[in-house]
């Protein structure tokens, strides 16, 4: 069994300035809300081999954030500015391809990345075109198979999944 933990960055700050939308750092409010969601997933004990996170400062801080108060120890953690870059292309190829190269060895991989992006492949992984996925989303997802290069064809199963948006408003 494979699994893939989606995670959409939680919410920028937009009151400040910024260069460029790739340094906006998160929102003070965000914070709490990262605190709260990670006193739910601590509870399900969650192993990971694998972490594939955007490098703009915003998912970079929601990884941090999220994984120091999980405790969660973590073999690797690839930043990727690519991950950034393409998450307003219309195309799922390179993202495919890279979660289709992820080392067999891996059997959780989580991803850190931006929307529209997440919610594309949310709804390609789940065959469920009317999802949208808020900031701080945190899906679960499950697949019956041993090779990452087979996940686009396998049955999967949604085991989790959490949007602050509306435990918290």
């Amino acid at each position: 069994m494979k699994r893939i933990i989606l995670v959409r960055h939680a919410k920028s700050d937009k009151d400040n300035y910024y260069d460029t939308d790739f340094d906006r750092w998160l929102s003070k409010r965000w914070i709490e809300e990262i605190k709260f969601v990670s006193k739910i997933l601590k509870k399900l004990e969650l192993k990971t081999d694998l972490i594939l996170c955007s490098s703009a400062v915003r998912a970079r801080e929601t990884l941090e954030w999220l994984w120091e108060e999980l405790d969660v120890i973590n073999e690797k953690v690839i930043y990727d500015r690519w991950i950034y870059d393409y998450h307003m292309s219309e195309t799922l190829d390179y993202y495919i391809d890279l979660i289709s190269k992820v080392d067999d060895k891996n059997e959780t991989i989580v991803l850190v990345w931006h929307n529209p992006f997440i919610t594309k492949l949310s709804r390609f992984l789940t065959w469920n075109q009317n999802l949208w996925v808020e900031t701080l989303w945190i899906s679960i997802i499950d697949f019956d198979i041993e090779n990452w290069g087979k996940i686009w064809n396998s049955n999967w199963n949604l085991s989790f999944f959490i949007s602050p948006k509306y435990l918290i408003d």
